[in-house]
């Protein structure tokens, strides 16, 4: 499952042929971000359904485009991407852009990032992507990370060359030490992980979200952010703000908004604790909101922007400062399952 700005894709593999995957979209398809082409309605009523030739093992979803690992046949993985590429952001050299109201030029549907397959090395493979809301990330199986897409505020982490799109995938530069495990991203900025526990951030910082200290327009290249509070299990890159969680179970917050730590302390430019999470397995986070499930597989939801119902808290118009337990019982949720968006959030229960 994937969830981005107004538009979410859900694939759904049968055992009778796991190489023939079924793909439901909901929400805007102005751009083909569904991966089907666009109608005369920016909106589908019903989900639009399409096919992937593969085994679908990731969603990713941005403003308008969307990027998914899919296993082909031959046991190679590829990054399949769709939607608009008005700055580059599916990593296609072309001049196509997202459709007016109503559609009159089509954009690209579901098609094979080829550009990033001849930048990979032998044997080097895709294993995860993230869709920023202009932007695309893709971490590899040696460690390393290609961005393509809209880069002013150094979304791209390739320098200062590097602030503008143009379709072609870029190695992210300047990362040091052992290869990265982990990348995040959903709007403007990464976070990134490497396998000696070194955290980096490169993008957007003005709010401070960084963890530095300081607030800083555009991180061009990526940064080290000195996190002393134990091995890190998980990231969350967010809108104004940033998550990190501990292999204890504790999840750390700093930027700007909602942040977890109560109404009294909307802004901090260091990691600090969210004193009401405990014995969290995974985080996640979206342009002002996040949620955290537990060893328990309950859900937390905090943030901004509650005017229907988005936080899933039971209010409307309410912001939440601090993590509030959500209702999900009798149900466990896999927090393998979950797609955090803009706008809505997805979850899967466990079957047993």
């Amino acid at each position: 499952m994937g969830a981005g700005v107004r538009h979410a894709l859900i694939a759904f593999n049968s055992s009778e042929n796991p190489y023939k995957t079924q793909l439901f979209g909901i929400g805007l398809n102005r751009c083909q971000q569904l991966g089907r082409a666009a109608t005369d309605t920016d909106t589908t009523i019903e989900p639009v359904v399409t096919y992937v030739d593969g085994k679908l093992s990731q969603i990713a979803c941005g403003r308008e485009h969307s990027a998914l690992l899919v296993e082909r046949l031959d046991g190679l993985t590829h990054v399949a991407v769709c939607g608009s590429n008005a700055f580059g952001q599916i990593g296609l050299r072309t001049t196509s852009r997202c459709a007016v109201d109503p559609p009159k030029l089509p954009t690209f549907e579901m098609s094979d990032l080829t550009p990033l397959d001849s930048l990979m090395a032998p044997g080097e493979s895709p294993v995860k992507v993230q869709c920023g809301l202009d932007h695309t990330v893709v971490l590899t199986s040696i460690g390393r990370a290609f961005a393509m897409g809209w880069g002013a505020d150094g979304q791209l982490g390739a320098g200062p060359k590097s602030t503008t799109g143009d379709g072609q995938p870029v190695l992210v530069s300047g990362l040091k030490g052992a290869p990265l495990t982990n990348i995040s991203s959903s709007t403007d900025f990464t976070l990134a992980l490497t396998a000696d526990n070194r955290l980096y951030y490169w993008g957007n910082a003005e709010y401070g979200q960084c963890m530095t200290g300081a607030k800083i327009d555009q991180v061009l290249n990526p940064i080290h952010v000195p996190f002393d509070f134990g091995t890190i299990k998980d990231i969350a890159a967010g809108g104004c703000h940033a998550l990190v969680l501990t292999d204890d179970g504790r999840v750390y917050s700093c930027g700007y908004g909602a942040l977890g730590l109560g109404p009294g302390t909307i802004a901090t430019l260091q990691s600090t604790h969210i004193e009401g999470l405990r014995d969290i397995v995974a985080i996640f986070a979206s342009t002002d909101r996040c949620l955290a499930i537990d060893s328990q597989h309950r859900v937390y939801s905090w943030g901004l922007g509650n005017a229907a119902g988005r936080l899933g808290n039971g209010t409307v118009g309410k912001n939440a400062f601090e993590p509030q337990l959500l209702d999900t019982c009798p149900l466990a949720i896999d927090s393998s399952m979950l797609a955090l968006g803009n706008d809505m959030a997805l979850m899967t229960a466990i079957v047993s």
